[in-house]
């Protein structure tokens, strides 16, 4: 390497650490306007800045963290309460929800059971009615029809009697065994007891 090779290398040192030493200078006047600028503040409005170089007040930060703690603690034990009365409420009302299913199913189940036998009562009434009023129409006959006819009309009558007897007694019976289910059931039922 010859000495003009030198003298280049040499002038391309020089250029790069003066332009280095500048830039050096530089940041090194920044941070001591920074530094100024920080003293400032921190004199005038007593702040502190932290290892992170954010800015804030002790005491604030302190009660702000508390604040939260509490907040966030009573914020949990709100949310668990309205769980537990969610969960509450939903089997309740599942309960109340069975109890009117079981409560109508009785009284549809009775009212089937009750409705047969009442149909069955009141064709039987309804064929009782008119033997009783044909035999009360050949008793107000004149001239009186003869005593075969009169007895085959009160024989009729007598039958429609027995048969409408014996439906009301199945009637009566069948209303004894189905009762309706009462209010009272309903209300044991949701109280769950």
């Amino acid at each position: 390497m010859g000495w003009p090779e030198r003298l280049e290398w040499l002038l391309l040192g020089c250029l790069i650490g003066f332009v280095l030493g500048y830039i050096v200078r530089t940041l090194r006047d920044i941070k001591e306007e920074l530094d100024e600028v920080d003293d400032i503040v921190k004199r005038d409005h007593g702040i502190e800045q932290n290892e992170r170089g954010t800015l804030h007040t002790p005491t604030l930060a302190g009660v702000m963290l508390i604040a939260v703690v509490m907040i966030t603690a009573w914020a949990a034990f709100a949310s668990q309460k309205a769980s537990n009365e969610v969960q509450s409420t939903q089997d309740q009302l599942a309960r109340v929800t069975q109890c009117n299913k079981d409560y109508l199913s009785k009284t549809i189940s009775t009212i089937n059971a009750r409705t047969r036998y009442s149909q069955r009562q009141a064709i039987s009434n309804v064929q009782l009615q008119k033997s009783q009023a044909r035999f009360i129409g050949l008793l107000l006959h004149d001239p009186p029809p003869d005593e075969s006819t009169s007895r085959a009309a009160f024989l009729e009558y007598f039958n429609d009697l027995q048969a409408f007897l014996n439906t009301s007694n199945d009637t009566a019976n069948v209303v004894e065994k189905n009762p309706y289910p009462t209010t009272a059931e309903l209300d044991a039922c949701i109280a769950g007891k």
